[in-house]
């Protein structure tokens, strides 16, 4: 069973889960403008008129133009392709008759990843309802998708790991690169030189990856690499990530560019990375199915507050797959019905991820981890120790 036919076997087995009679995904040229969700059970872009039908009855039926047919059979993805030739209408009209649903979920919410149906897509579905009949209940697919994003298969996993693997080989090949002088600019220019190196992508916008932090006073949140230069006794910090076979990762390492006579981290410093350690793994021990995302965030910053440090100004961790910030529910204190409300389980992969902001510079840590049955299980191996920059460019 290859990717697509997981996540579509997943995708019927949640329908079934949420009650509702019907998934109903629409899309056209979809090379222009595409449904984030198709990523994840359509191997092929859709040229016509397109609609994917997955039902309660756990079958997943692939409405589609003569341009697209033959090849969406090909991929073996769905139970039943239905060819409706030239006439979508009819087609459409003719399945809606067939599958008789009382309920009909569509892609429309406020989490970006389940937001895909366009207002235009939405009014004519609208127009088609009436035509054929359809009165029934219309509700957000949000957390149908929301589950299918979240809950990763094994391949999935496998993807996000080979991903997890290379970034650390980068981050740990830039230790021999950092010295006095080098610049934001050249140390992204190495990772870049690394990313094509080992045939990867990068897992965001090419420009801000890695974003890379010298010294003091450092931006906080994305952005491309500035002029700053290191110098001796600066904390280093990288936010890095590569995509490997469509599946990202995401992580933080720090280092330090030794004083003169220095032949390691100070005292200081390593006592703030334990402390910090200390504060994420009070986060970690509530990375548990059934744990609403806002308890890790708010146990990980009360663990920073109880000794002294300032909470950190962003969420304690967000999922991880297709895309770094992979959408759904994440570790963030805003509640409010908000995506920090919903509930951690079981195949989820998600960052952890805090920061302190200190003299020299930033020690940051952020890792990827899967959750279990019994809790979180890091997928990147943590960083023990700040990492001594050796110079050897």
């Amino acid at each position: 069973m290859n990717l697509y036919q997981e996540k579509m076997r997943q995708a019927c087995g949640i329908v079934q889960e949420e009650g509702v009679d019907v998934w109903l995904i629409i899309a056209r040229e979809t090379i222009m403008n595409n449904d984030p969700v198709l990523q994840l059970i359509s191997p092929v872009e859709f040229g016509g008129m397109t609609c994917i039908f997955i039902t309660r009855e756990g079958s997943s039926i692939a409405l589609a133009s003569q341009l697209d047919n033959v090849g969406l059979e090909q991929t073996k993805t769905y139970d039943e392709i239905v060819c409706y030739g030239m006439d979508f209408e009819a087609g459409f009209a003719a399945m809606m008759q067939r599958l008789a649903p009382k309920t009909v979920a569509l892609n429309y919410s406020r989490d970006v990843a389940a937001d895909g149906l366009t207002h235009g897509m939405y009014l004519y579905l609208m127009e088609l309802f009436t035509k054929c009949g359809f009165n029934g209940e219309i509700t957000s697919a949000e957390r149908i998708i929301g589950k299918l994003r979240g809950r990763k298969t094994p391949e999935e996993i496998h993807r996000i790991r080979k991903a997890t693997k290379v970034t650390e080989r980068i981050l740990h090949e830039v230790t021999d690169f950092i010295t006095e002088g080098v610049s934001q600019k050249d140390i992204y220019d190495f990772c870049q030189k690394r990313i094509k190196h080992y045939g990867v992508e990068d897992a965001w916008d090419h420009d801000q990856n890695p974003g890379v932090f010298i010294g003091p006073n450092p931006v906080i949140g994305h952005a491309g690499p500035g002029n700053r230069r290191a110098e001796k006794g600066n904390l280093i910090n990288l936010d890095f990530g590569v995509k490997v076979d469509g599946y990202c990762s995401d992580i933080q390492r720090t280092y330090y560019l030794p004083c003169d006579g220095e032949t390691d981290v100070p005292q200081v410093y390593k006592e703030h990375l334990a402390n910090l350690h200390r504060a994420i793994d009070k986060g970690v021990a509530l990375m548990k199915p059934g744990n609403a995302g806002w308890q890790p965030d708010r146990a990980a910053r009360d663990g920073l507050i109880e000794q002294g440090y300032p909470e950190f100004k962003y969420s304690f961790g967000h999922q991880v797959g297709r895309a770094a910030h992979d959408g759904g529910v994440s570790m963030t204190r805003h509640r409010l019905g908000g995506a920090g409300e919903a509930l951690l389980e079981e195949g989820l992969v998600l960052t952890i991820d805090a920061n302190l902001y200190l003299d020299r510079g930033r020690i940051g840590q952020e890792d990827v981890a899967y959750i279990t049955k019994n809790g979180a299980e890091f997928i990147s191996e943590r960083q023990d120790a700040i990492w001594i920059c050796n110079g050897k460019n």
